[in-house]
């Protein structure tokens, strides 16, 4: 009887552990998302918006990208900046860019004043992204 009992014990345990692990393979990528999947550390595939299932251990999710217009708040030199601007190439950003906004805004504000918006046009699009503005914000 006890053997009955630690079997019954083990074969629950498992069966669990097989449940948890296969529910590892799902992913949600939330509306207006893009994910980047790899498979054993290579680009596999990007997932648009809904469910998604791969199989655990071999398949990963390696990046999870907003689509159309983003903006985000940046800080520099005690001022507030609002860039807005639209990741048009999803692969060439996540492996190429170094996702450095922030630097890549600061090292345009060296530059030429007048030169400013041509400066993100280049530097962007070099990373798959396109610049769409850059604007102080007013306390």
């Amino acid at each position: 009887m006890p053997f009955d009992i630690f079997l019954l014990v083990i074969v629950s345990i498992l069966v669990v552990g097989a449940i948890l692990f296969f529910l590892t393979g799902f992913i949600i990528v939330k509306k207006n998302h893009i994910a980047i999947i790899e498979k054993a550390g290579q680009f596999e595939g990007i997932y648009e918006s809904g469910w998604h299932y791969f199989r655990p251990l071999l398949y990963r999710r390696a990046g999870m990208y907003k689509k159309g217009e983003a903006q985000i708040k940046l800080e520099i030199n005690k001022i507030n900046y609002l860039l807005t601007y639209e990741i048009l190439d999803v692969k060439k950003f996540h492996y190429e860019g170094n996702h450095d906004f922030l630097g890549i805004v600061k090292a345009s504000l060296k530059e030429d004043k007048t030169k400013i918006s041509d400066y993100l046009i280049n530097r962007f699009n070099l990373v798959g992204v396109r610049f769409i503005k850059l604007e102080k914000i007013k306390k």
